[in-house]
């Protein structure tokens, strides 16, 4: 069995008194192909670890338990790499809000630092045949830095976040040194044809790379691009449909909202969801449509970087705009927005799920948004309406669902009245065919479709050259400074 390393910024595990073994898409995905290679997995611990005897213990439990291997970061690298440049750089760029983007050079040598201790960890462990899957925004120098110290190894390299136009990624100060750090790979995978698009443009103009749809080439050497668009643990769903203590939720949340139609939204609070307008829209709906006492809207908003200044500001201002409305609509009998600002657990989201007519999703911009797809794997009976920005990767998936610009508050307060009004037997035909797509393409699927196409190159797909040209400033020799 082929031995397969992936490296991602967080290990799925959490580390307290006990450490614990985290749920998530990436960690479903790859216990779907657990029967297909042998698994080790690269990450950050998480926290600033710094007892030395405290890590060397988690080392040897997580190790031998699930064959994990940490990543130590001091609270320096914690913010320069993690909350600095990853988060508070790249992040708000690679969705489009570069007015949120700050930029500090220390930032980037913290970057530079811990992907060249990610790619030390890597190589103690990569043997000759191993393949490499690298995920995301944190870890874009990674492939380039594995390139140059092991130019025979085959990487993988999958950006979850969009990929943004060239005139965005141009402004980043460090957009060259990205751009050959991701080139390392064999292959690059994004979830939509738009993203990689993007990406071959701004290789073109940024390094005057020349490519087909399908590879770039840089020297005398190839590397392949690919669309895979990730799915969700859609067997995981159906199984909670099937347990009492849904059944035993649903009908808890029947009997509270009884006749009441449920427009329902969950998200993590991030300015890129974009809530501000979605709220927006719905003051535009009630004040065209009145108050409805058969009517609520749910928001689950869960907290995301508390300790960033910006995201502060933004749950500030949703619970302004949220007491405005229902200051506004409410009437003694119904408030219309039900605002939940925590996370829930998974057995009461399904229920919220099956129990809610619409689902609202309209973030600014997401490099798919799994939300959409987790609404729709619990529609059993095949009913209910998905509003879906159409800068959600999602969109070029799910076209039966009512696609919307988020920016445009009249055109979302238009969808949620013709969500409303659709009857019975066209909710059941738009919903079908994309619950049909959403439970045939999950996460597993898209693991092995990502993984098979990397282990299908050959050296004849692929010139490999000893070192990459790559600028001699770009980066730090392993280790930290």
């Amino acid at each position: 069995m082929r031995r397969l390393i992936n490296v991602s910024n967080r290990l799925p595990i959490t580390i307290g008194k006990t450490i614990r073994k985290s749920a998530g898409g990436l960690v479903t995905a790859m216990e779907g192909i657990s029967h297909d290679f042998d698994l080790r997995w690269v990450g950050w611990a998480g926290g600033a670890i710094t007892d030395r005897r405290r890590r060397q213990e988690i080392e040897r439990k997580i190790e031998a338990q699930y064959r994990y291997y940490p990543i130590f970061l001091s609270k320096k690298e914690i913010a320069g790499y993690y909350n600095g440049f990853a988060n508070a750089s790249l992040w708000p760029l690679l969705h489009y809000m570069a007015t949120y983007s700050r930029y500090d050079k220390s930032w980037f040598d913290d970057y530079c630092n811990v992907n060249s201790c990610f790619a030390e960890k890597t190589l103690e462990l990569a043997r000759p045949n191993d393949m490499v899957w690298i995920h995301d925004y944190h870890l874009l120098l990674l492939p380039a830095l594995l390139r140059k110290a092991r130019p025979g190894l085959k990487i993988g390299f999958f950006l979850h976040t969009p990929f943004p136009s060239y005139e965005l990624f141009r402004c980043h100060p460090n957009r060259d040194e990205l751009l050959w750090g991701i080139l390392g790979a064999d292959l690059i995978g994004f979830h939509t044809y738009g993203y990689l698009r993007h990406f071959r443009s701004t290789a073109l103009r940024l390094l005057g790379l020349e490519s087909q749809m399908d590879h770039i080439i840089h020297g005398n050497r190839k590397t392949l691009l690919g669309v895979y668009p990730i799915g969700i643990n859609a067997a995981k769903f159906q199984q909670e449909l099937q347990t009492q203590n849904f059944h035993n939720r649903l009908a808890r949340y029947r009997k509270v909202y009884k006749d009441q139609k449920i427009i329902l939204s969950v998200e993590r609070l991030d300015y890129t969801k974009g809530i501000p307008r979605r709220l927006d829209a719905i003051e535009i709906f009630l004040n065209r449509y009145g108050p409805c006492d058969d009517l609520v809207f749910i928001f689950i908003s869960v907290p995301s970087r508390g300790e960033v200044q910006t995201y502060r500001d933004l749950s500030k201002t949703v619970e302004l705009k949220i007491s405005k409305i229902n200051g506004k609509f409410s009437t003694i009998t119904n408030i219309p927005i039900h605002f939940m600002h925590k996370s829930v657990n998974f057995s009461e989201l399904c229920a919220l799920y099956a129990l809610a007519d619409v689902a609202l999703v309209t973030p600014l911009m997401d490099g798919m948004n799994l939300v959409a797809k987790e609404y729709i794997a619990c529609r059993k009976e095949k009913s209910g309406v998905l509003i879906l920005s159409e800068f959600a990767g999602a969109a070029q998936e799910l076209f039966n669902a009512l696609v919307v610009n988020p920016y445009d508050v009249n055109q979302v307060a238009e969808a949620l009245q013709l969500a409303l009004d659709l009857p019975e037997n066209e909710k059941r035909y738009l919903m079908a065919p994309m619950r049909e797509s959403v439970m045939k393409n999950d996460a597993a699927f898209w693991a092995r479709s990502f993984l098979s196409s990397l282990t299908h190159i050959t050296r004849k797909d692929l010139t490999l050259i000893d070192t990459l040209k790559l600028s001699p400033t770009a980066f730090k020799p392993f280790g930290r400074s």
